[in-house]
């Protein structure tokens, strides 16, 4: 299983972004804006999609397990999640929605700086604090009890996890935005990933390389379309957990 104080964390690491033990589908396109969302979004600028809606007909909770779908498919090497810097911030993106996947804290108190360029006309789907429980994994301990079903089993910890965020302030341009905490998705059923092997040592050792089942909880939120040009997005976020506690991730966009 793997954390993440979003912050995103590994099968034993603890980042505002975690990680389980989880079962994944082929890597699939994302579904496609249409053109009434897009002049809306145009119309109303930058803002946030309200956490009851379902941006390009897919519902928020979806969206939060779509990101880790994303983030497990993508090798070591060129992963965003494990990417301090931004610079593979364009990897496998396609479709109307951006990922923007939190980051794995270093500390108690961590503060990081990403830089990206975003083509026109796309949704950012910014993740933060975010638990991801998957299965199996090697220790044959990890099981449900007698009568538990896999689901409960998988939810538990991440529920757990993502109980102890208390705090999560989001700035776009330097314009708060309001009632962040609403913005708490969590799988109501299992869903499937299919994680690159090279992401057993630096993720999740209970990734198979085969398909998954997974349950995620997350803090999640998705801006509408940008305008063109230079755009700072923050995120700060608190936790009771331990070990991560306090993370500031700071987002340098170049919208095209």
């Amino acid at each position: 299983m793997r954390l993440f104080p979003i912050s995103a964390v590994t099968a034993a690491s603890v980042v505002v972004t975690a990680l389980g033990c989880g079962m994944a589908e082929p890597p699939s396109s994302q579904p496609q804006a249409s053109e009434d969302v897009a002049d809306l979004s145009q119309k109303v600028g930058a803002a946030l999609f309200d956490p009851e809606a379902s941006p390009y007909g897919t519902s928020m909770e979806r969206w939060s397990e779509l990101i880790w779908k994303w983030i497990y498919r993508q090798p070591t090497d060129t992963n965003p999640l494990l990417d301090q810097s931004g610079a593979n911030c364009s990897v496998d993106q396609d479709g109307p929605v951006w990922f923007l996947p939190s980051v794995i804290p270093g500390g108690p108190h961590f503060e990081a700086e990403r830089s990206c360029t975003i083509p026109p006309q796309r949704a950012l789907l910014v993740q933060t604090s975010s638990f991801l429980n998957d299965y199996p994994c090697p220790d044959p301990s990890f099981q449900p009890a007698p009568g538990q079903s896999l689901y409960d089993f998988l939810i538990g910890p991440a529920t757990a996890f993502i109980d102890t965020v208390y705090f999560l302030e989001v700035t776009i341009d330097g314009v708060p935005q309001s009632d962040m905490l609403r913005y708490r998705f969590t799988s109501q059923d299992l869903f499937n990933i299919k994680g690159d092997l090279s992401l057993q040592t630096s993720l999740d050792g209970c990734i198979t390389g085969e398909r998954q089942p997974a349950v995620a909880d997350s803090y999640a939120f998705m801006v509408k379309p940008l305008s063109r040009g230079q755009h700072t997005l923050v995120w700060h976020q608190k936790d009771s957990f331990g070990g991560t506690g306090d993370t500031t991730l700071t987002y340098r966009l170049t919208v095209e």
